[in-house]
């Protein structure tokens, strides 16, 4: 079936610290990646409106929502590793259309939890990420076939 270039759930959502075992993230509510860009722009003379505009620098991350308080808190601030996530698509899952997300590099920025009376718990993960070289981006996208 051909992908319906419609994303639906998330799936296989794992964080392994460098050199550890990796864990995975279930209960998952949501997920967002910033490319965390910014933009150089230059005028000058009589100029009304910038005449040129350049990405002078990009910090991507991304925040997860999830029921699984465990894993949320399964490694403290700092630790870094490899976050993957694939949003399914809408009708063929796994399948053709699936968006596979993996940023290197990632290191926990935060992992705060909270639950209130009658209602389920829920924690957010927060991950920066850093460049092994400057040039390469730590974040890549895998769309299936």
């Amino acid at each position: 079936m051909p992908a319906t270039k419609r994303l639906m759930n998330w799936t296989g959502v794992t964080f392994t610290p460098t050199g550890g075992t990796a864990v995975s993230i279930t209960g998952v509510t949501s997920i967002s990646f910033e490319s965390g860009g910014s933009l150089a722009k230059f005028s000058g003379d009589g100029d009304r409106f910038s005449t040129t505009v350049v990405n002078d620098f990009n910090d991507p991350s991304v925040v997860v929502q999830a029921a699984d308080l465990a894993s949320i808190r399964a490694n403290p601030v700092g630790t870094a590793g490899t976050f993957t996530a694939t949003h399914n698509d809408a009708k063929n899952g796994l399948g053709s259309g699936a968006m596979t997300y993996t940023l290197t590099n990632a290191v926990v920025a935060n992992n705060p939890i909270h639950g209130g009376h009658r209602q389920f718990g829920l924690g957010t993960l927060t991950l920066a990420a850093y460049s092994s070289d400057g040039v390469t981006n730590p974040l890549s996208i895998a769309i299936a076939p």
